[in-house]
């Protein structure tokens, strides 16, 4: 990198004061516990923080994403580039019309939870529900036959021009986990939303939460993970056909091969990202072998030398060790 990057990341962590660090290592904030350093690390611990730090990096013309509880993605050991700031967000309040008001980097189980101990619907699908608000709102999240869609009323929105907007629920063209912000970098920032909710029967609601917990718990193993690995490929379950190739509890370094869930890497404490990378790649050849079945990544691979087009290529199924 040369010098003239690197004082504009040295302003930038002057300007931004407390909240960012110079270098700052990600894994103490992956949900994997993986993760190398970034240019600059900003832990943004509301809206108006969230908001000056990207108007600020932008206006230094630095290059900057941000994340919410880094759930789906893993990121190289070697960090990132740019200004990785993360949304910490997380107050939200309920209003007196049956509405809750969130910022973006809300926990989405909190929010849900707390909508339900008030004996307020159309949430209670989601109280188990990783990951934060804005997210919730970009992907168009949906579980137990719930979705985002059917019950956001507005959100906040800043561009890349620094301009703020409140926006309508339609303006985000939802389809089916997916909105237009969604692949679309850093065009828009979610800063906050507001659901329209609607009163109900708590006790009724209390035993939903409940059971939806746990279904949930009954399918996704604790432990440090990102999530489904792969995609579930059309008729069939990824999780059954990794169990099925024999490949429950394998281990490369500090990450395995859940014994509750196939679908599932755990990092036991020590594993990087090039464990896991290393067990994706296995795992993925081992189920080609036997069953000729393709199976997909579900998480995002970002950062310094990650190239998952070069890994997942057909010739990465004949090529490498057993």
């Amino acid at each position: 990198m040369n010098a003239a990057s690197e004082s504009r990341f040295d302003a930038l962590a002057e300007r931004l004061g407390d909240i960012a660090t110079r270098h700052g290592v990600l894994a103490r904030y992956s949900a994997a516990g993986v993760g190398g350093p970034a240019d600059v690390l900003v832990v943004a611990t509301n809206r108006d923080e969230l908001r000056h730090a990207l108007t600020e990096s932008r206006s230094l013309g630095l290059p900057v994403k941000v994340f919410g509880g880094l759930t789906n993605c893993l990121i190289s050991d070697a960090g990132l580039e740019g200004v990785i700031v993360l949304n910490h967000a997380r107050a939200f309040r309920f209003v007196a019309d049956c509405s809750v008001y969130a910022e973006s980097g809300a926990m989405v189980v909190q929010v849900a939870r707390a909508a339900v101990e008030r004996g307020w619907g159309g949430l209670t699908w989601a109280v188990g529900l990783p990951g934060t608000i804005g997210g919730m709102v970009v992907n168009n999240a949906g579980a137990f036959g719930g979705e985002t869609s059917r019950v956001l009323e507005s959100a906040e929105v800043l561009d890349r021009q620094g301009t703020v907007a409140q926006v309508e629920c339609n303006w985000f063209g939802f389809r089916y986990r997916c909105s237009k912000l969604k692949g679309a970098g850093d065009a828009w920032v979610v800063l906050s939303a507001s659901f329209r909710l609607k009163p109900g029967n708590r006790e009724f609601l209390l035993e939903k939460a409940e059971e939806y917990t746990r279904r949930r718990r009954h399918t996704q193993p604790p432990g440090r993970t990102l999530g489904s690995t792969f995609k579930n490929p059309e008729g069939d379950f990824a999780g059954r056909l990794i169990e099925a190739a024999g490949l429950k509890g394998w281990r490369v370094g500090g990450v395995v091969v859940s014994t509750h869930h196939a679908n599932f890497f755990i990092n036991e404490g020590e594993g990087t990202t090039t464990d896991y990378v290393a067990l994706i790649r296995f795992v993925r050849k081992r189920v080609f072998q036997q069953f000729g079945v393709l199976l997909e990544p579900e998480i995002e691979f970002i950062g310094r030398g990650m190239d998952p087009t070069a890994w997942f290529k057909g010739q990465d199924l004949e090529n490498g060790d057993d």
